[in-house]
């Protein structure tokens, strides 16, 4: 079960991919809030939070790689270090109860997609040498961390109904067992 969970979240992590890459071409509003790049970066969280070790850094590597892929840019391997290093961030704090509560889900949330993308912009201006930074960036970037915590209960809970119906718990709510000698 511990590997279904993996493929399961890589095969939602596609579908997120999709969604981002088709969605803001239909509605502009989509492309406008930040939408085309603020699902993988909330699934990562998600993933990190659930797994809380070393499969979540894996997963992010493997969806960033994917975007890397399909991305016009010609920058491979630097949002795999993006989301691989959010990730590995996340997992460091979600052995920790507090961190389980909604109040420090939106606040991973929020911080990890707004450092997300200002990065991505950073390495944008790097690589196109310009330092140029329109209000229209800020808004998005700002948009789309706000949107992420907005969407965040209803992706978080959508997710994980169906592991959780075949029985998967995360490790964090899976007691510990004290066995007698």
């Amino acid at each position: 079960m511990r590997i279904l969970i993996v493929f399961y979240l890589l095969f939602i992590g596609i579908l997120a991919l999709l969604a981002q890459m088709i969605l803001p071409a239909h509605f502009r509003i989509l492309s406008l809030i930040g939408f085309g790049s603020a699902l993988i970066p909330l699934l990562v969280i998600y993933a990190s939070l659930e797994l809380g070790d070393e499969r979540a850094p894996v997963l992010a590597g493997l969806l960033g790689l994917m975007i890397d892929l399909l991305s016009s840019h010609h920058r491979l391997g630097v949002t795999v270090l993006m989301l691989s290093s959010l990730s590995a961030l996340v997992v460091t704090q979600a052995a920790k109860v507090e961190s389980h509560q909604w109040v420090f889900r939106f606040a991973y949330v929020l911080i990890g997609t707004f450092t997300y993308e200002l990065m991505d912009y950073l390495f944008t201006l790097t690589e196109t040498l310009s330092w140029h930074w329109p209000l229209e960036v800020w808004s998005k970037i700002a948009f789309s961390s706000l949107l992420n915590v907005l969407l965040c209960p209803l992706v978080f809970l959508t997710i994980g109904f169906l592991p959780r119906r075949f029985g998967w718990r995360p490790d964090h709510e899976i007691p510990e067992r004290s066995y007698a000698r």
